[in-house]
């Protein structure tokens, strides 16, 4: 959300369970400023409220629609957890079944070997290896 600090605040990632998520959004700084003009993209004045503005949208959500912080707040919160969902969802099951993941993982190995062994064999007999 912000620049990351070695404390790693303002940072979502991605297996962060949903609570953590709301957490660190929560935290996210905003202004003071009241009134439905307070929700609006501005850099230079606004660049907290852009930020979660520009993540509400890169996410699915609709910056239009929210008037209040607290209202951004909640739809950046929604949206972020909305699209880590799936990928959480993907790395529990690869992670249920490690044994396949050894196995995509030699079969990309061995792929990997195949299609670079020529250029290897190429490049040895260049150099008179």
């Amino acid at each position: 959300m912000g620049k990351t600090g070695s404390d790693g605040a303002g940072t979502i990632r991605l297996l962060d369970p949903p609570d953590v998520v709301r957490r660190t959004v929560a935290r996210a700084v905003t202004d003071s400023e009241t009134g439905p003009a307070a929700v609006r993209a501005d850099r230079e004045t606004k660049p907290g409220v852009t930020n979660l503005l520009e993540i509400l949208a890169a996410c699915g959500g609709d910056p239009e629609t929210v008037t209040t912080y607290g209202a951004l707040k909640r739809s950046v919160t929604d949206a972020v957890v909305a699209v880590l969902e799936p990928v959480q969802q993907r790395y529990a099951d690869l992670a249920a079944d490690p044994t396949h993941v050894t196995e995509v993982y030699a079969a990309g190995a061995a792929r990997c070997r195949e299609v670079t062994a020529p250029v290897l064999a190429a490049a040895e007999a260049a150099i008179g290896l």
